[in-house]
Order: C-alpha cells, then sequence, then structure tokens
C-alpha cells in the first residue's frame, strides 16, 4: 500500500468508537484474516468480445467466419497467450492479458468461455439489471435488492461491508444498507462545510417523532444516517500529515491501467483500513465495439490485465481472502461486420481468480462449439453456463460457511 496505519491513526481510530458503535469491532477485529472473504465484481460494462478476448485459435469455423483482425492467432503478431485448457482445442487469451495469464499459470483463476444470462437480450440495460438482481428473465424489478448487498448484508454487519468505486452503487449492491460508493479517498470522505457541515447533515437526517416506520421520511433519514456514519467510520481511519491532510495515494502499478487502476486502488485501500468489508464494486467501461475493435478492445484488455495485475500484487498482502470475480453483460456475434467490428450477441467471457486458497484454479467451463448447427440462432455463441451457477460456485469456494447469495430463478 502507498500508506501504513501508524499508532496515532490507530488511537484516532479509538477515540471514534464512542461515536460509532459499531466502530470497535471493525478496528480492532481479532482475528480478521482467517476468515474474512472479500469478493471484488469487476463488471465490463458494454459487451465484451468474449471470442476475441479469449479465442479458440484453432477452430475451423471460426477461422472462417471472424476477420484475422479480430481472432487472437496461434502464432504471429496476434498471437495470444494458450491456456492447455483443453485437448482439444487451442484456447489463446489475448496478447495483452499477459498479467492475467500470470495467475492462470500460477493457478489461482477459473475460466468460463461461454457464460451468460439465461433469457437471450440484446440490451444492455435488460442484461445488466438481471445480472445485477440476480434474475434468469426480464421482470420488473421493484424493490429488489441487488445479490452482492443481500450477501454482504449476511456476511458482516459494521458501518462499511459494501463498497461501490465509483460515483453510485452498482446494480449488484441496490439496497445495501452497509454500502458506499466511494471513487477517491484522497481529499478524505469527510463531509463538506467541515464540522458545521456535519451537524447540519446529521440535523437533516435526525428522525422526526411523527414519522412512521413505513414513513418515507423516515427511511430516508435512516440511510443518510447510515451513509453518515460509513463514510466517518473510513475517513477517521485516513493516515494524515501534521496539518491534517489524508496521505492516501494508489500505488504506482496501478498508473497503466489509468481510470480502473484508481477505482481498483480505492478498494485495496478501504479493504486495508476496514477489515469489515466484504464486498466491492469496480466497472470498466468501453467494451460496445462496433466499430474499430482491434485496437479499442486491445486498449481495454491492456487497461484490465494491468489493473487487476496490480491489485492481485496488492490484496495478497492483506489479512482477508480475496476473490474477484469479472463479469460483462453478454458477448459479441460470431461474424465480424463491416465497420471492422461485432455487434451484440449472447454467451461471454466470465473469470474469477482468487489469493489464499482459491479453490477453482485452472476450472475451464463449458464450451458449446461454433459449428453452425451449434449455434444460438444460428449467430451466435450460445450460453453453456448460466451466470448465476458461477456465482454461486465463487461465492461458495470464497465463504463456504456464509449463505449463499441472493441470486433467485
Amino acid at each position: 500500500m502507498a500508506f501504513h496505519l501508524g499508532r496515532r491513526h490507530l488511537l484516532r481510530a479509538g477515540l471514534a468508537t464512542a461515536a460509532l458503535p459499531g466502530l470497535r469491532r471493525l478496528a480492532f477485529a481479532e482475528e480478521p484474516a482467517a476468515a474474512r472473504p472479500l469478493l471484488v465484481l469487476v463488471n465490463l460494462r458494454g459487451g465484451m468480445d468474449g471470442l476475441h478476448a479469449l479465442s479458440p485459435a484453432d477452430d475451423a469455423d471460426f477461422v472462417d467466419l471472424r476477420a484475422d483482425a479480430l481472432r487472437t492467432a496461434a502464432s504471429g503478431p496476434r498471437a495470444g497467450h494458450r491456456l492447455e485448457a483443453s485437448s482439444a482445442i487451442d484456447f489463446r487469451l489475448h496478447p495483452e492479458a499477459a498479467p492475467l495469464f500470470e495467475i492462470w499459470r500460477d493457478g489461482r483463476m477459473a475460466i468460463w468461455p461461454a457464460a451468460g444470462v439465461p433469457q437471450a437480450t440484446r440490451s444492455h440495460f435488460e442484461a445488466q439489471a438481471m445480472m445485477g438482481l440476480g434474475l434468469a428473465l426480464r421482470a420488473d424489478p421493484g424493490g429488489a435488492t441487488g445479490w452482492l448487498a443481500a450477501w454482504a448484508a449476511g456476511a458482516a454487519e459494521a458501518p462499511v461491508t459494501a463498497l461501490s468505486a465509483q460515483g453510485g452503487l452498482a446494480p449488484e449492491l441496490r439496497g445495501a444498507r452497509q454500502g458506499l460508493g466511494i471513487a477517491s479517498l484522497a481529499d478524505g470522505l469527510a463531509p463538506p462545510g467541515g464540522p458545521f457541515g456535519a451537524t447540519m447533515l446529521e440535523a437533516l437526517h435526525r428522525d422526526d417523532p411523527g414519522d412512521g416506520p413505513g414513513d418515507g421520511h423516515g427511511l430516508a433519514a435512516r440511510s443518510g444516517r447510515e451513509a453518515l456514519a460509513g463514510l466517518r467510520s473510513i475517513d477517521i481511519l485516513l493516515p494524515r500529515d501534521a496539518a491534517g491532510r489524508p496521505q492516501v495515494q494508489p500505488a504506482a502499478a496501478y498508473a497503466p491501467a489509468r481510470e480502473f487502476g484508481r477505482a481498483l486502488a480505492v478498494v485495496a485501500q478501504v479493504a486495508a483500513l476496514n477489515p469489515a468489508l466484504v464486498a466491492a464494486t469496480v466497472d470498466l467501461g468501453g467494451w460496445d465495439t462496433h466499430e474499430g475493435q482491434p485496437g479499442r478492445l486491445a486498449d481495454r484488455m491492456r487497461v484490465l490485465a494491468q489493473g487487476l495485475g496490480a491489485f492481485d500484487a496488492e490484496i495478497a498482502g492483506l489479512p482477508c481472502r480475496c476473490t474477484v470475480l469479472v463479469v460483462s453483460e453478454f458477448g459479441r456475434r460470431l461474424r465480424s461486420n463491416r465497420s471492422l467490428g461485432t455487434d451484440h450477441g449472447r454467451a461471454g467471457v466470465m473469470l474469477a481468480f482468487g489469493t489464499r486458497g482459491f479453490g477453482l484454479g485452472r476450472h475451464f467451463g463449458a464450451w458449446p462449439g461454433l459449428a453452425p448447427d451449434l449455434l444460438d440462432e444460428g449467430v451466435d455463441l450460445r450460453v453453456a453456463t448460466d451466470y448465476r451457477d458461477v456465482v454461486r460456485s465463487v461465492v461458495a469456494d470464497l465463504a463456504p460457511t456464509l449463505p449463499p447469495p441472493f441470486v433467485r430463478s
């Protein structure tokens, strides 16, 4: 990490426990390393082309129907990293994904090459909503809770158990009672306006004695108080200089991953400060490659792999058992379009990797094939693994003693 917790910061945390009842357990938890799980969900927004990111390089149908520039090859300038995951097919990981390949080679990664939502949809909004709420079919979600929020609530009870490393909460964290959206720690998390601003916010979110339990204001007030308590519980632990300015900067290894690296750094920083953190989400967009895919996908793969490689190295030193799950709402068509891109498809790649004790290493999911009679509607890679089965497997491996995630039929 780019910072450490000295005695002065721990003393500050101790003084804060009078104001935050749950913080003593959070800051001075006994033996957090043995049991604490941390699930980090990485959402590749836009629909990553799994057939380009992970190509069946010697599949005759793939070679025949895909433009050369949209395939990861077995040899030549576009040669990818050979996984040796199948005796029948030469699967190659994109050449820009070297850090991910190293994790696979280390035996700490599982890959599902044809995963997705059961019901066909080519809508980003629909697919992301279904995956966020654990749905198999399109439905009006109403007041449903995201599956990751429900799982985090069952895993721990503290001011902050779930984190979205961006401005707002991801769909998977919808309804999280102990969830926060934090884009950066560099300026601290104290409310604007100093003590006066904090007092005004607390007054704004104070319960009105006349509010009933189902009253909207009462719910908003409680949510506001919980958010303020969560922010304070992290802010009080930030290392500061003599003038009280936060001294929190991401490690240099995150720089090649740009905005994605900064978000991952926030997750690592909060995980180091807060032993109660059990779930986090990070988004990486830019995967909707309808045109100019070769260069655009190479850039996204480079950012993804560099960021996750840096995160893997940093999280290994923390007292938790961490698993990273990487998903995208759908894959893309087998045949490329006239703009040297690919349009919305069906199945895509999901992968997971972990630190200590990861039990799914070198697992490679079902592959349905690309022969014309095996394609979904004659154009798409068929979904061979329900994304919910991937989630169940990953969470069961990470935290077998905890209730399974709320993944509905």
